[in-house]
């Protein structure tokens, strides 16, 4: 008789507690706040790949244009040094050639040569992949385009699992 007064006195009290609502309560909350949380990591992971493609792109334009005798290398070599200051991007190794194309890890960097068109050669130059010479009145410009393919880290339903980042800058040659 002892222990079922006992039992049922443990009962009402578990019963009329808040303890056992608190932790159904946490239970519940907790997968959305970690879904929340690798969400928000994923984001931040992305925008900072976005700036990096961005500033990559910039940095090789930039060089580019101020070099007096630029290639397609020393501007992927540009855009490969800018863009490895952001830790995750996978920008390392030796850049491979394919035409005006640069690949350096998973990123592709595209480097040409024009007028203020964006298609015609520069003045001097036979092909757009070759700097020609620019002037006041028949201006060359160094237009690069850098591509990066990011991945999240988890596969969110609904989106896709990967992005592709793309930038084009164009900087005026002086030479």
């Amino acid at each position: 008789m002892p222990e079922t007064r006992l039992a049922r006195r443990a009962f009402g009290r578990f019963r009329r507690g808040d303890g056992g609502q608190s932790l159904v309560e946490v239970a519940l909350a907790l997968p959305l706040l970690a879904f929340t949380l690798l969400g928000g990591a994923d984001m931040a992971r992305a925008f900072a790949v976005e700036l990096a493609v961005q500033n990559g792109a910039r940095a090789a334009a930039e060089s580019t244009a101020l070099a007096a005798t630029p290639t397609g290398l020393e501007a992927s070599a540009h855009a490969q040094d800018e863009m490895s200051r952001t830790p995750g991007l996978n920008v390392s190794g030796v850049c491979t050639q394919s035409g005006t194309v640069w690949t350096c890890g998973a990123a592709t960097v595209t480097v040409a040569f024009t007028e203020a068109d964006g298609t015609s050669a520069c003045t001097g130059a036979p092909s757009t992949s070759v700097a020609g010479t620019s002037s006041v009145s028949s201006p060359c410009y160094a237009k690069v385009r850098v591509q990066y393919a990011f991945s999240t880290i988890v596969p969110w339903p609904g989106l896709p699992h990967t992005f592709h980042f793309d930038r084009t800058t164009m900087f005026r040659r002086y030479g």
